[in-house]
């Protein structure tokens, strides 16, 4: 019981404001459970993964690479200047502190399913609430959430989306929102697999305000994944089917009847839709990728100036608009083979757990969420970023990180 409430303390914090400063909720309660733990730890009870155990030991090589560069850094030959050290460690370092808790609280006799079924369930309904304050805002109205975004007092991302009709409620940017909406919508389909009306209705929430974020994360791989996840999940054909038909009609109505009917964002919408002068590479990557690539300056200065080591765990002060960006620029080329690698052994874990398929409904879930991961990386650093990355790896590190015993395949979840 007591490992059910600090994994539910654990993701409700990845959804706080900023203390002060830049200190974040979830930081705090991370490193502050982490600490806890592993005091009272029982280490010889801890049974990670074989693949947990190479995830974390690249991990681990990742980091002390960026704190060497950090301490002793190249000569910065960039136009851009050198960013903060410390929120460089801590994107590094909270992943590998979130997998650690998790390894301690299985250790000290947590069940595994209901672990998963806890953060799915504060991730699908914190998301549900978060759509409710992205529709509220398309009217104009809504609370402040500067103390969300972390960018009190000056002009965020996510006000500046606003303006285009994006909207993000408590993330900063549009890709973060995107992603943790994708995720969310494959935790409901898994959570609430045979209770087809609170699927619709969790699910309609969560595609609302994925589709009000215009995140090509969420529309071209989170919703295109999570609808496969909802055909495939167990439970009855027409059930499945009726509740699918609702979350639709229920979409379309939030959308159209919403406190904005003429949503500006829906041109960004239609764009993704009906394509335009630019190129598909280009257009569905929001110019990321293709002949004029916004990363490909980034490469260059980095290839040109630090290619092997990059800059340390500070990296440069310019968008990291893709997970292979901020591994280059912070480990430089041996980076972006750690990132690449932690994919391959995260995609290898699955493959093992579908095979045993000791529980066919958790081990399609995890599919899921390395698709989107993987998928992801290429717009946003997926395992790092900012609330994300503690929801990433809880469900990661739960479901392909640690030792599985055989479970029964149908155990209840949560409600």
């Amino acid at each position: 019981m007591r490992g059910t409430l600090v994994a539910g303390i654990l993701a409700l914090g990845a959804f706080g404001p900023y203390l002060f400063s830049a200190c974040r909720t979830e930081q705090v309660a991370v490193y502050a459970a982490a600490v806890v733990l592993a005091v009272n730890a029982n280490w010889t009870r801890i049974r990670p993964s074989s693949t947990g155990i190479v995830v974390m030991s690249l991990l681990g090589i990742e980091l002390l690479v960026a704190v060497i560069g950090a301490a002793d850094p190249p000569q910065n030959t960039t136009t851009y200047q050198l960013g903060r050290t410390l929120a460089g460690v801590d994107n590094l370092l909270l992943p590998m502190a979130v997998v650690a808790i998790v390894w301690l609280l299985l250790a000290a006799g947590a069940e595994r399913t209901r672990l998963v079924s806890m953060v799915c369930a504060v991730t699908v309904w914190a998301m549900a609430v978060n759509a409710g304050l992205a529709l509220w805002a398309t009217g104009g109205g809504g609370p402040d959430l500067a103390g969300f975004q972390g960018q009190a007092g000056v002009e965020s991302v996510a006000s500046r989306a606003e303006q285009m009709g994006r909207y993000t409620g408590v993330f900063n940017q549009p890709a973060e929102a995107g992603l943790m909406y994708s995720i969310a919508l494959l935790a409901a389909v898994y959570l609430y697999r045979s209770r087809p009306i609170t699927l619709a209705i969790a699910a309609t929430a969560v595609t609302v305000g994925g589709v009000l974020t215009v995140s090509k994360i969420f529309l071209l791989i989170g919703l295109p994944v999570g609808l496969w996840q909802f055909v495939r999940a167990s439970g009855g054909r027409r059930r499945r089917v009726i509740a699918v038909l609702l979350a639709a009609v229920l979409a379309l109505a939030a959308v159209r009847a919403g406190p904005a009917p003429q949503w500006t964002g829906g041109k960004f919408l239609l764009r993704l839709l009906h394509g335009g002068n630019q190129g598909v590479v280009d257009l569905y990557t929001a110019g990321r990728l293709g002949d004029s690539s916004t990363l490909a300056v980034v490469t260059d200065a980095v290839l040109k100036g630090s290619p092997i080591v990059g800059y340390g765990a500070g990296g440069l002060q310019v968008p990291y608009d893709s997970a292979w960006i901020e591994a280059l620029v912070i480990d430089g080329v041996f980076g972006a083979i750690i990132f690449t690698a932690v994919l391959v052994v995260l995609a290898v874990a699955w493959w093992k757990v579908r095979r045993r398929d000791g529980n066919p409904d958790l081990t399609r879930f995890a599919g899921g969420l390395v698709a989107v991961v993987g998928g992801g990386a290429v717009g946003v650093p997926s395992l790092t970023v900012n609330r994300c990355s503690t929801i990433v790896w809880l469900l990661l590190a739960l479901l392909l990180l640690s030792a599985q015993p055989r479970e029964r395949v149908n155990e209840r979840a949560l409600p």
